[in-house]
């Protein structure tokens, strides 16, 4: 009995210690498994943990902004009429005289208008002629190299737009009306020259964005050129050099970026303040003080050899600051 019972309890107690064994085990077993799924294995750590590269964003042009400038601001008043740069057109007027001796007023009237448009389309011809294209050239210049730009010229001023309707002044009897052309896009001044800047070696400004060209839109909104008492006239297409005479950018070569939405190789102002005060140029432009004038028609810009220096990415980058409209020169007139 006491054998029987000896080994009895040698059953108990081997059950006792399995079942012990197994409720340790348990708990084990389950920590390792969760581990297994939620905590991913890091290697041990030396110093600081180098993280991963993030790609540079690609570079966007930035918005182009909307016209800045209003008429009459930057305007040129010439015999008959006006080049106003500011917006890009030219203007003229004409008038015409109602005739007394019509029985019908309202020929007589209608008949004075068209005397006054023909009128306002030899002023117009006469001043798109002087306009300046670059410090050394006028658009009259191409008329005798260029047939086709003469007839393209005569084309347009036949086209042009009146400015709202004729106005008649009934003491006198005399009827006038206002008509413009565009200096730049479609059907326009510089539209006609076309021959004459098409670039002879075919080279086309680069598509795409040097870094230069991106590290300065990084941290400007635009770039302006302060003519300050310098004397500058406007132009079509201005030339910019450096004080050696080193030639920094034609801006003919960009013609063919100014198109149907407004763009300009540049555009001309006078209200600098309130201009950088909009929130398209939110980051202040890039201003540089333009040092002297260049050419016979003073029309082309000079800069500092250090300014000129800031500036030797600007023949890569400037259809970019053109499609954009944010090269601007601000000037007296």
């Amino acid at each position: 009995m006491k054998s029987q019972h000896r080994h009895c309890c040698s059953i108990i107690l081997t059950a006792t210690l399995v079942a012990l064994l197994i409720g340790c085990a348990l708990p084990s077993a389950t920590v390792q498994q969760t581990g297994s799924v939620t905590t991913p294995k890091q290697a041990p750590v030396s110093g600081p943990i180098e993280m991963p590269r993030i790609p540079e964003e690609g570079f966007t042009t930035p918005v182009p902004v909307e016209e800045i400038v209003k008429p009459d601001e930057i305007s040129e008043p010439v015999p008959g009429g006006v080049i106003d740069w500011g917006v890009g057109v030219v203007r003229a007027r004409g008038s015409g005289v109602i005739d007394p001796g019509d029985p019908k007023p309202t020929r007589a009237r209608l008949m004075a208008e068209r005397a006054a448009v023909v009128v306002a389309q030899r002023n117009l011809l006469e001043i798109i002629k002087g306009v300046r294209v670059d410090s050394d050239t006028r658009v009259e210049n191409f008329f005798t190299r260029y047939d086709v730009i003469y007839s393209h010229v005569e084309g347009i001023v036949k086209g042009a737009r009146q400015v709202g309707p004729a106005k008649f002044d009934s003491l006198t009897g005399v009827v006038e009306v206002e008509l413009e052309v565009n200096l730049t896009g479609p059907q326009s001044v510089a539209d006609a020259l076309t021959p004459a800047l098409t670039p002879s070696t075919g080279t086309q400004p680069p598509a795409t964005a040097s870094a230069a060209v991106k590290e300065f839109f990084r941290q400007y909104s635009g770039l302006v050129l302060d003519a300050g008492n310098t004397g500058l006239k406007p132009a079509l297409f201005p030339k910019i050099y450096d004080e050696a005479g080193n030639l920094l950018l034609d801006t003919r070569e960009f013609y063919q970026y100014t198109g149907s939405t407004g763009q300009k190789v540049l555009h001309y102002i006078n209200r600098l303040d309130e201009i950088i005060a909009r929130p398209e140029f939110a980051r202040q432009p890039l201003v540089l003080k333009i040092k002297q004038v260049r050419g016979k028609l003073g029309a082309d810009i000079v800069l500092s050899k250090q300014d000129a220096d800031r500036l030797k990415w600007l023949k890569d980058g400037a259809r970019f600051l053109f499609d954009a409209g944010r090269f601007l020169v601000k000037l007296l007139l």
